[in-house]
């Protein structure tokens, strides 16, 4: 089975999906109002990116 894709965010959606009118989000604020809460859209600044590697 494909991974489902949140459409707000673009993370994948998990078991704490949430489903408003057919539609998988991957958390109730993407669902209610485009603003995720779930933490998976963190932008990591690109100084980060290279200590962690």
């Amino acid at each position: 089975m494909a991974e489902q894709i949140c459409p707000t965010c673009g993370c994948s959606v998990g078991a704490d999906s949430y489903v408003k009118q057919g539609v998988k989000y991957c958390c109730k604020p993407c669902a209610a109002s485009s603003q995720c809460q779930c933490g998976c859209c963190e932008a990591i600044k690109p100084e980060d990116e290279v200590k962690n590697k």
